[in-house]
């Protein structure tokens, strides 16, 4: 299969937010950074939040090109030999995931005993890594390693038949050859011989299959289960980020539907999920941002009320550039988790309307590119980033319009932020260089034109 065009429309539509969000950022910026001033007895450049905001998206393109530039495949190898390589070694999934885990809990044990000079706790909780001029949001990290671990495992059981049953012939990761094996007349005379032991051998050897798959069912749910739970154990319980483990529960559960397992399965992760839930609702914030939610005339239920009274106040244009008036220190967290109810106040519903529009477009060309992608490993991660990006944009617009509590999430692409930015495009990047690759029969070039 060879390389043709990338998806321009994921590209058009992740430029137009990226540009939305700087410009709000350059808005609010300067009354955001004085409000911190006042709060903390600092004294900031007012113009400090935007000029960060141009660095952070200037490492983000920069980022999202070096994955599109990602030689993914080699079509053509030497000797003739069709060959799909990931430029990533086998293990690194692996690397990945776990690095991330153990740096998590490095921050865990700097929480409980001593806090490390790389560490920064804030809120109470630690999150952060800090790096001098630039800091690593540590569950971001969980993700990324996430999206590939899952996507390996699940491709590797997959493809022996634990979930169907069947063995996949599919290339899994692009590090192996696809063979078209042409049989000779001998090889034909070998099949038809070893058909005539098939009733002596077929008992025997069905029992091995069995054994076999189930020793890797075992391994594969083990490997799933454990790390999964681990994750959100760091997530959810060390970092007090619950809003971030949801977008990894839904990458995690994403892929394991669409590598076809059984609906039994989820009823039991999700009897799981409840116990996590009941566990997670054990802290005491939680239980103030649940009962703000419930009674929204108490004084927990601040931020939602502001974050509606803002959404309301725009009307259908907006109040305007310049004439807002609950970022003036009303609204907490105005250019990080709540930029889709400052985009409500400043350009109203017209403007939330564009907004929702073009992650709709991003989102479903993500899923066209899932759909049409030949390589089961490229599909998992394509649609591991799908569940990662929209899993962001549903719980964080839900928490802003009263639907759902409050989490702490950012909206992808247009809240301000390094590491969540950063991240999100090289993703996105990721997703156009697979789509470089998908199949030309559902996928044309006229499409894409």
């Amino acid at each position: 299969m060879r390389k043709h065009q990338t998806d321009k429309r994921i590209f058009i539509a992740t430029f137009i937010l990226v540009l939305i969000g700087t410009i709000m950022v350059s808005i609010i910026g300067p009354s955001y950074t004085n409000i911190q001033n006042i709060a903390y007895g600092r004294n900031d450049d007012p113009n400090q939040t935007f000029k960060s905001q141009i660095l952070y998206v200037f490492l983000a393109f920069v980022t999202m090109i070096f994955f599109l530039r990602l030689p993914l495949k080699q079509v053509e190898g030497e000797g003739g030999k069709h060959k799909k390589i990931l430029n990533m070694t086998i293990k690194l999934p692996e690397i990945l995931m776990f690095g991330s885990l153990i740096l998590c809990l490095i921050m865990y044990i700097s929480s409980l005993t001593v806090e490390l000079p790389f560490v920064r706790c804030a809120l109470g909780a630690c999150r952060w890594l800090n790096l001098g001029i630039f800091q690593l949001q540590a569950a971001e990290l969980v993700k990324f390693g996430a999206l590939f671990y899952f996507a390996k495992i699940c491709t590797e059981y997959r493809e022996k038949g634990g979930f169907s049953g069947k063995k996949e012939h599919m290339t899994s990761r692009g590090d192996g050859v696809l063979r078209n094996t042409k049989y000779s007349y001998q090889n034909k005379t070998r099949l038809a011989d070893a058909k005539k032991q098939k009733g002596k051998v077929g008992e025997l050897t069905s029992e091995i299959r069995d054994i076999l798959t189930k020793t890797e069912g075992r391994v594969f749910w083990l490997k799933y289960i454990s790390t999964l739970g681990v994750a959100v154990f760091f997530l959810v319980v060390a970092q007090k980020d619950l809003g971030s483990a949801l977008p990894l529960i839904a990458m995690a559960l994403a892929m394991l539907l669409v590598s076809g397992a059984r609906l039994k399965y989820f009823l039991i992760i999700g009897a799981a999920g409840m116990v996590l839930a009941v566990l997670a609702l054990s802290s005491p914030h939680r239980q103030e941002r649940l009962k703000g939610f419930l009674q929204g005339d108490s004084s927990n239920a601040y931020h939602i009320n502001n974050a509606l009274i803002a959404i309301g106040a725009g009307g259908l244009f907006g109040v305007g550039i310049g004439n807002n008036v609950q970022t003036a220190g009303y609204l907490p967290e105005s250019i990080t988790d709540s930029m889709f109810a400052v985009i409500g106040e400043t350009i109203g519903f017209v403007g939330i309307s564009v907004v929702l529009f073009f992650y709709y477009m991003l989102l479903s060309r993500i899923l066209k590119v899932a759909d049409c992608t030949k390589e089961s490993y490229y599909q998992m991660i394509t649609i591991g980033i799908f569940a990662w990006l929209a899993g962001h944009v549903v719980v964080n617009i839900a928490a802003m319009i009263g639907l759902v509590p409050l989490t702490g999430i950012t909206l992808p692409l247009l809240s301000k932020g390094g590491t969540s930015l950063i991240l999100n495009m090289a993703i996105i990047g990721l997703v156009l260089n697979i789509s470089q690759y998908t199949m030309r029969a559902d996928l044309t070039d006229a499409e894409r034109k």
